[in-house]
């Protein structure tokens, strides 16, 4: 009898002893924090971008390269450079709303409300995600969920709810690397709870003391066989923008 009691101290012990740890383990992610660490890893006052958007529709691949100037969460103007078909297409971003013009029709366009969520020429990004520039953190309650291998690498997976009936995904899912505070996979949900969007984050480097992803894959889940690839050529953070970028007269230069 004392040597079954004995047992079961010691099953208890160990039983005690292996819960204590994983319970230390779950508490000793502050998602939140975790969230806000990663916007400060990504996210500068402005930044310039000169990439490739690779989109291969499932029976063909097109590449489109433009330039991209972005200042806090409200501002930001593209222009396309490549193809022909596309050369000299521009987006600017004021707060909320979208302007779009195209050399072929020499006029400009608003693109505001439902139309925001269509496909950005013909890929797995509607005009929102090309042109989103925010802290997560500031836009979301992030809560722990576990933890989670991504090929080699533990990553936290976080829950996200969005604070504004606004926000375009109201819920998200985000493995972040804890060690390096990186993102390496999100999904993005209506507010139906429906998947609509996965996108990896892939190749990070060291730019300006930041990690940030050089490549980034798109899949619009409402389609098949399809996916954007995002290659980041030239990344440059906190720089001075010319303040006529963020003019609607920049659009017919």
């Amino acid at each position: 009898m004392f040597k079954i009691y004995k047992i079961f101290l010691i099953s208890f012990f160990l039983f005690s002893l292996i819960s204590s740890s994983l319970l230390k383990s779950v508490e000793a992610i502050d998602a939140q924090k975790l969230l806000e660490q990663v916007d400060d890893n990504l996210w500068s006052n402005t930044k310039f971008i000169s990439g490739r958007l690779i989109i291969d529709n499932g029976r063909k691949i097109r590449t489109l390269t433009q330039d991209s100037w972005m200042e806090g969460v409200t501002r930001s103007y593209s222009h396309y450079k490549s193809p022909a078909r596309e050369r000299g297409t521009k987006m600017l971003k004021i707060k909320e709303k979208l302007w779009m013009y195209t050399p072929r029709t020499d006029r400009k366009i608003l693109i505001a409300g439902h139309l925001l969520r269509q496909s950005m020429m013909g890929s797995d990004l509607s005009y929102e995600d090309m042109m989103e520039d925010h802290k997560l953190s500031k836009s979301y309650s992030a809560t722990f969920d576990s933890f989670t291998n991504l090929g080699t690498v533990k990553c936290a997976l976080l829950n996200l709810t969005a604070r504004g009936k606004k926000t375009t995904y109201q819920t998200r899912k985000v493995w972040v690397n804890p060690e390096d505070k990186t993102v390496l996979k999100e999904e993005r949900f209506a507010k139906s709870g429906k998947l609509l969007k996965r996108i990896l984050f892939k190749d990070y480097e060291t730019i300006s003391g930041r990690k940030f992803p050089r490549t980034m894959i798109f899949k619009d889940l409402l389609k098949k066989n399809t996916k954007t690839t995002y290659k980041f050529d030239v990344i440059k953070f906190d720089i001075v923008i010319p303040p006529g970028y963020f003019s609607q007269s920049i659009l017919k230069r």
